[in-house]
């Protein structure tokens, strides 16, 4: 196997990887937590509104705006770097910074979608 084979396959087996723990990661932790609930119960102890609310939230009211940050800032991120390898001469240009800034673009709006999604959210749990 060559390494036009190899380069690819660990590439996206990589972002497999990455995602897989992730998501082994946070179930750990909510099984973790509805354990920590269970023996609450079992114990007898009074569960609080509050407390369940909190369980069942999981997550920083804050995370869908930090979401968006990073987001937007993979997307700058891009478009900088398509601009410093087309900032040469001729039609290279256009080669480098073209594909850069429609890649750049994806981010983008997942990270405005995020921080809309922030202030939506925030404002529904108010009223």
């Amino acid at each position: 196997m060559g390494p036009e084979i190899v380069v690819p396959i660990v590439l996206f087996g990589s972002i497999v990887a990455i995602v897989w723990a992730i998501m082994d990661f946070s179930q750990k932790r909510r099984a973790e937590a509805f354990q920590t609930l269970r023996l609450a119960i079992e114990k007898g102890q009074e569960i609080t509104p509050e407390a369940m609310s909190a369980m069942a939230r999981m997550n920083s009211p804050n995370r869908d705006i930090r979401l968006g940050v990073i987001f937007i800032s993979i997307a700058l991120a891009c478009g900088a770097l398509g601009l410093i390898i087309g900032s040469g001469q001729g039609s290279d240009m256009h080669d480098a910074m073209r594909p850069l800034m429609g890649i750049a673009v994806f981010p983008l709006f997942l990270g405005l979608a995020f921080i809309g999604l922030h202030f939506f959210a925030n404002d529904a749990k108010r009223t």
